[in-house]
């Protein structure tokens, strides 16, 4: 029993572990390697709600009470358990925010950018882009900011790939105003801000996007509408959980504060 703790202990941390490494690829060269790597990180979170929580909650019931391996995996599984319930709330609210329609008056839309590729819009950008010019067609009064510089050793701005991309598919490149400096989210709110003067101001971002834009906006005093755009399904494992792990980054007192809650609960009542 000892033993089918500890091994169980290591998946879990093989789980979270390659996740967050594959994560932290951040440019892929091909598309087959998009879908495998997005693949692989479903896989593993599969394993980790299939098997390893379901293992860790027998060995609760069945190892000594209180001793040094039933400790262990009460901590490893309040961990597993906080982590991957948020997870899965982030995603549903995550999906739930497709619904969010735009208000009735804009006067400006802010598209927050991604890294391109080669100057090339990739997939998941376009969905971002596809969705500003829909809701453009309805409010074309409204000027479109595009916001994102150049990372990397990429060839071109971000904001100009994308307003190219807008002006291809109808928008007139006067309504399009540029932001090429801004190399994260932050940037991206932080320096739209200093373009934009109205509040009637709609952000466009993707869905796994829109908590995270929509925290930093409201720290910046932003009074700002969202409205987001859906993940090809192909691309939603390591950009889901990019930005999950990203606001457990930024909110990681929350975290470990309400981890040591809960375990202090459990070994109370336990």
């Amino acid at each position: 029993m000892i033993y089918l703790n500890l091994v169980n202990e290591l998946i879990c941390a093989l789980c979270w572990g390659i996740t967050i490494r594959l994560i932290l690829v951040r440019h892929l060269n091909s598309e087959a390697k998009v879908v495998k790597f997005n693949t692989f990180v479903f896989a593993l979170m599969v394993i980790n709600l299939a098997v390893v929580l379901p293992i860790f909650a027998f060995l609760l019931k069945n190892l000594p009470s209180q001793s040094v391996s039933w400790q262990s995996a009460l901590i490893v599984t309040t961990i597993d358990v906080l982590s991957t319930f948020n997870l899965i709330l982030f995603c549903v609210f995550s999906c739930c925010t497709r619904l969010q329609k735009c208000p009735p008056t804009v006067q400006d839309f802010l598209v927050l950018g991604a890294a391109v590729k080669h100057g090339q819009v990739p997939p998941v950008l376009a969905t971002r882009l596809d969705k500003t010019i829909r809701c453009w067609k309805m409010h074309s009064s409204a000027k479109v900011i595009v916001s994102g510089g150049t990372v990397q050793q990429a060839r071109a701005a971000e904001a100009d790939v994308m307003a190219a991309y807008l002006i291809d598919r109808g928008i007139p490149a006067i309504k399009i105003v540029c932001e090429t400096q801004a190399l994260n989210t932050w940037q991206n709110l932080a320096f739209a801000s200093q373009l934009i003067k109205s509040q009637e101001t709609v952000v466009v971002t993707s869905d796994f996007h829109v908590l995270r834009a929509r925290t930093y906006a409201r720290k910046m005093g932003l009074n700002w509408s969202f409205v987001s755009s859906k993940t090809p399904w192909r691309y939603c494992p390591l950009t889901f959980m990019r930005d999950y792990l990203g606001i457990i980054r930024d909110h990681w007192w929350v975290f470990c504060g309400s981890t040591l809650l809960l375990l202090l609960v459990e070994l109370i009542l336990l």
